[in-house]
């Protein structure tokens, strides 16, 4: 087995829990379920009462087992699976039953963004020192949209807070500092932008 396999299924939390509360299958048929309370850590559920052993690979979108496992079913199972490690993407549970018969299900991983939520740019709009900043936010982890003004020798010359959650357009009138350039910082919960204007 590779070294990236073997890392990958130590990265795995596995603990069988029987219990399926919370489990509603429209089809009542379907054997194999997935609850995914949060992006990073799901359940596979399995709703077969047959006894028997029960196998499990986890595979990436390449195709590759990443994981695998073999579980002894009574009256079925909840197995957590914590996916914090991997990277983002699609991943697919064959499960086999007692029977021989393999079940697929597929699970999408959305790893949160680096990037800030918000997307900013500036203006000259004289030729001067007056500058039009135009902020547009993307959700609410904008709020407060904190921006500060900073001079050529690295002084913040304004600061101010902003609470509009779909984004704001001001112009600023610099043109009673004596500097040629101006660092703009636009910084929110998800993260920090920085725009020269000059």
């Amino acid at each position: 087995m590779k070294k990236t396999t073997l890392a990958v299924a130590m990265m795995l939390v596995v603990a069988t829990a029987f219990a399926t509360e919370g489990v509603k299958d429209k089809d009542a048929s379907k054997k194999v379920g997935i609850i995914n309370n949060d992006p990073e850590h799901i359940k596979l559920v399995y709703l077969d009462e047959e006894q028997g052993q029960v196998k499990v690979s986890l595979k990436n979108e390449s195709g590759e087992v990443i994981h695998k496992t073999t579980i002894k079913n009574k009256e079925g199972f909840a197995q957590p699976y914590d996916m914090e490690q991997l990277p983002g993407g699609d991943y697919t549970f064959d499960v086999t039953n007692p029977d021989g018969t393999t079940v697929s299900e597929t699970v999408t991983i959305v790893k949160p963004s680096n990037e800030p939520n918000f997307a900013a740019n500036i203006l000259n709009v004289n030729d001067g020192k007056k500058f039009r900043l135009a902020v547009v936010n993307r959700d609410e982890r904008a709020l407060p949209t904190t921006i500060k003004v900073y001079g050529q020798n690295g002084n913040v010359i304004h600061e101010e807070k902003v609470n509009d959650l779909y984004g704001f357009r001001k112009i600023y009138d610099l043109s009673s500092v004596e500097a040629n350039q101006f660092t703009f910082e636009i910084k929110n919960a998800s993260g920090t932008r920085y725009l020269n204007a000059y």
